[in-house]
């Protein structure tokens, strides 16, 4: 599949619940990878990239997205194939409600991508029809960040326990 999501990470930040959280994602990130600091691509400006890419999918631009993404996966996938994609996925979950941004991953040199730095950003957005995690992976180019990859997950909760038996007198 084009899109890679790195389970094993060399950088996790779950950042609901910290004030500042992009400049926390920032320091923690050139911190654990000092390559990355010397780049001129920031946090930020992934965040940014990966935010206006889905909303292109939100305005049924799939064409304008394939177009804006990276070599990795032009070559994975066909214009018409992620046009079909991404049309399947937005019926399946309706009209978009709301969406943040919740976790970067940082991930050097992943296995069947091309060497190089990637970003993939997790954002938990509420469709119409259901709650989901929308993955963005982004490779760093120079300065900036390129789109290589977009998932939507639908989030199932756990089933709720089932009620404890009364015990017999």
């Amino acid at each position: 599949m084009f899109f890679y999501w790195e389970e094993k990470m060399s950088a996790l930040l779950s950042l609901r619940n910290f004030p500042g959280a992009a400049g926390f994602a920032l320091a923690s990130l050139l911190a654990a990878d000092p390559a990355l600091a010397q780049s001129g691509a920031s946090i930020d400006s992934a965040v940014a990239t990966a935010t206006q890419w889905v909303a292109l999918a939100d305005g049924n631009q799939a064409d304008r997205m394939w177009s804006q993404s990276g070599p990795a996966m032009q070559k994975s996938m066909s214009k018409e194939d992620w046009i079909k994609y991404l049309a399947a996925v937005k019926t399946e979950v309706g009209p978009l409600s709301s969406r943040s941004w919740e976790q970067i991953v940082h991930v050097s040199n992943p296995a069947d991508l091309p060497p190089g730095e990637y970003l993939n950003i997790a954002f938990a957005s509420r469709f119409a029809k259901a709650p989901t995690v929308e993955k963005v992976s982004l490779v760093q180019a120079g300065d900036k960040w390129i789109p290589v990859g977009y998932v939507i997950t639908k989030f199932v909760p756990a089933p709720a326990p089932a009620p404890a038996a009364a015990a017999p007198k």
